[in-house]
């Protein structure tokens, strides 16, 4: 009887989650909305300057200036989720120039691939961190991918993790980085080969085969 009493509760829990979550991001799309129906730049700053103040603690300008590494020291998982959506709306911007925009895109992949203790979110935000991961692609470091793969695992998209993985591979600077990313990637398509359910797999239209497959290619590409 506890057993069923203990799997109640886990299920409740993830309900109220996964809402918590949509509620989030339904009120950044509202905000996203009412922002893009402005047409000056001066008011459409303020009306993200006060979503950044109420939802991450400091203004606009903060979030912009400071350093991916430091925001993720100083901002707690559901900022940091306000925060990656606040600068793709601030990229998003009009009179924004397009090294600026692509800078503030990789800031927003960075915080939002950095949440991957919340598999609720990372496969709710998958389709976001797709699309940053493309408008940025030159700019990503092999950390960057293998994070944006730790993400698409949690998430259930293990053919955006595979993709993810052989980018890193590419991306690596050195043999060192290249062997990292190896060992840890080869680590992460294994485990999904065994833990990945079949409604999972299906819906990414991958096999467990395919991924131990995707496993041995990956090291044969080191």
């Amino acid at each position: 009887m506890q057993k069923y009493v203990i799997l109640g509760i886990a299920e409740v829990e993830s309900l109220f989650q996964r809402d918590y979550i949509l509620r989030m991001i339904e009120m950044m799309g509202d905000l996203a909305r009412k922002v893009a129906q402005l047409m000056e730049e001066l008011e459409y700053l303020h009306q993200l300057d006060d979503a950044s103040r109420l939802h991450c603690g400091m203004p606009l300008k903060a979030l912009e200036d400071l350093s991916h590494e430091s925001l993720l020291e100083m901002m707690a998982p559901e900022p940091r989720l306000y925060a990656s959506e606040l600068l793709h709306l601030r990229a998003m911007e009009r009179s924004v120039q397009w090294d600026y925009r692509d800078r503030l895109l990789l800031k927003s992949l960075r915080l939002l691939a950095s949440l991957t203790e919340e598999s609720v979110l990372c496969e709710i935000r998958a389709p976001r961190l797709r699309e940053l991961k493309a408008a940025v692609l030159p700019m990503m470091t092999t950390q960057d991918f293998f994070q944006c793969a730790c993400f698409f695992n949690e998430g259930d998209c293990y053919d955006e993790m595979e993709d993810a993985l052989f980018q890193g591979t590419e991306a690596a600077q050195d043999e060192a980085n290249r062997k990292w990313i190896v060992e840890e990637g080869c680590h992460l398509l294994r485990e999904a080969s065994h833990n990945a359910t079949d409604t999972a797999l299906a819906y990414c239209r991958m096999t467990r085969e395919e991924l131990n497959q995707a496993a041995q290619e990956l090291r044969a590409a080191r």
